[in-house]
């Protein structure tokens, strides 16, 4: 391999510059998280916007290797190549989302079992980066050990994405990306449009235009301007209770799985939310009255608020055994 000084350039200062973003901004981003009790999933947009820099530059820089040559071993025309590194950068970025997903909510298994896997995927990369565009320094520190086993591993990693992403396209459908990219596409930060339109609303007339604009697919900036707006309701409370036993049900509680709920919060909302999920199951069409995209959309829809909601509430003494036994039922048919 012989990479041109352009291309060490380049390649060395992005695996730098990510190795710096891992050490300063996503240790601590996780040694915040793994303090709180994350039972919705606000910590994904920090991730996210920490996450994607770091990956992309690591991306250039395993392009920069391709394009020493580095990747001529596998026999592949050069287009295909630099198609293959990046669907790589993305696979190694996957796995890396997923890792931090289960670093942050461990469940019953420890964190230690998580986090030795965040740092040799990323610094195993920069390793391999480094090593194939400055010789010299791989002569004194040998790197090429690694080599092998980073390519194994991306090479699964590949794989198990392509799947899995497959699956969950077959499964979620064309709304289902739509939205995932409309989420994605919020990541920064909001238009000072919308944060203007946010403060002209009245929380007593455009309530449910709020709590639309409060759900997790909206900016952060936009998710809080909203939040911040339905919570200076003077009868807050009584009133997203009433909302969620007979108003609108999706956006009432899409709210609760993604906003932070004080205590008594949870115990005033917790009664709210299980019959505001009854009325939806309840209308759950028969498979005969309806298309399988729809049941589908239902079926993500309702499996994400079972499996935040019922945790949230947890502690208020309501049972949602019953009602998710009838959504599972209703499913079945």
């Amino acid at each position: 391999m012989n990479p041109t000084a352009s291309q060490q350039i380049i390649g060395t200062g992005c695996a730098g510059v990510a190795t710096l973003l891992f050490l300063l901004r996503l240790q601590p981003f996780l040694w915040e998280w793994a303090r709180k009790e994350a039972s919705n999933d606000q910590w994904v947009t920090p991730a996210l916007t920490i996450l994607v820099p770091l990956w992309l530059l690591l991306m250039v820089a395993l392009l920069c290797v391709t394009a020493g040559g580095g990747s001529d071993w596998i026999r592949l025309g050069r287009p295909m190549l630099y198609a293959l590194t990046v669907a790589a950068a993305l696979a190694l970025a996957a796995v890396s989302f997923v890792f931090i997903a289960l670093y942050i909510r461990p469940g019953f298994t420890p964190r230690g079992l998580y986090s030795p896997v965040l740092y040799l995927v990323t610094l195993s990369t920069v390793l391999v980066v480094v090593g194939s565009l400055n010789p010299k320094l791989a002569a004194a520190v040998p790197t090429q050990w690694l080599h092998r086993p980073w390519a194994w591993f991306t090479a699964f990693s590949l794989v198990v994405c392509v799947a899995v992403g497959g699956y969950w396209i077959a499964t979620n459908g064309v709304r289902g990306v739509v939205g995932f990219a409309h989420r994605i596409s919020n990541l920064g930060p909001a238009s000072a449009e919308q944060l203007a339109e946010i403060a002209k609303l009245d929380p007593e007339n455009d309530f449910e235009s709020l709590l639309w604009r409060a759900n997790g697919d909206a900016g952060s900036e936009v998710r809080e301007a909203a939040t911040a707006r339905l919570r200076s309701h003077p009868q807050f409370l009584e009133r997203l209770s009433s909302e969620l036993e007979t108003g609108h049900v999706e956006p009432a509680l899409s709210f609760l799985r993604d906003a932070e709920l004080s205590s008594a919060e949870q115990a005033r909302f917790a009664r709210p939310a299980l019959k505001a999920l009854q009325r939806w199951v309840d209308r759950i069409p028969a498979s005969n009255y309806t298309t399988g995209s729809h049941l589908k959309d239902l079926k993500r829809w309702g499996t994400e608020m079972f499996r935040i909601l019922p945790e949230k509430f947890a502690g208020t003494g309501v049972d949602f055994t019953e009602v998710i036994a009838d959504f599972e039922f209703r499913l079945e048919q």
